[in-house]
């Protein structure tokens, strides 16, 4: 119990023990002007069953206060109910809103990330098509270089072994079968 509803359970049984006590008093007959006429009747009964009616009205109201605040209570906890459902949604909605936009985001990088790969790919692509034909000519003018320095050197070459060999005796093998070709030749003559 509260310490206000037992102060007023204190006060009631108070007033109990001395009504009770003093009953006798209060019971007594006496004259009671009721403003437009007077009766005979015990006073102190009239002012308890006053005083009675009274606190039951008070007791009524009390109790009919404290159900408009229950009832008031109820209603601020249901609206507190759905306004925190609603702010649940509300959140709910926002983190799906975010993971879409992170999702068309993440998306959107991908495919710009995609584009360029593509890109790089086609100009790496394009850079190394460049780069073989340079190489494929490159190749041709050696090669076509060596055939020209090989060719040269051959004729270089044939020119000074024809040089040498005019310029230098023959072998002596070549003397004797040099003599024996001319002794056949004029045999044949």
């Amino acid at each position: 119990m509260r310490l206000r509803t037992l102060a007023f359970v204190l006060i009631i049984m108070v007033l109990a023990v001395f009504l009770i006590i003093n009953w006798t008093a209060l019971s007594a007959e006496t004259a009671v002007n009721l403003v437009y006429t007077e009766i005979r009747a015990p006073l102190g009964v009239i002012v308890v069953c006053a005083f009675g009616i009274l606190f039951v009205l008070m007791a009524f109201y009390m109790m009919w206060q404290q159900a408009s605040i229950m009832l008031d209570i109820r209603a601020a906890h249901k609206e507190a109910r759905q306004a925190k459902a609603l702010a649940d949604g509300a959140e709910n909605s926002r983190v799906i809103e975010m993971k879409e936009l992170i999702k068309s985001r993440i998306d959107q990088l991908d495919a710009t990330l995609s584009s360029r790969l593509e890109t790089y790919d086609q100009e790496l692509k394009t850079r190394n098509t460049q780069i073989d034909a340079i190489l494929k000519q490159l190749l041709e003018e050696q090669h076509r270089f060596q055939q020209e320095a090989t060719a040269t050197l051959n004729t270089r070459l044939n020119e000074l072994q024809e040089h040498v060999k005019n310029a230098l005796p023959a072998p002596r093998a070549e003397i004797v079968e040099e003599a024996k070709k001319k002794e056949i030749f004029e045999e044949l003559l």
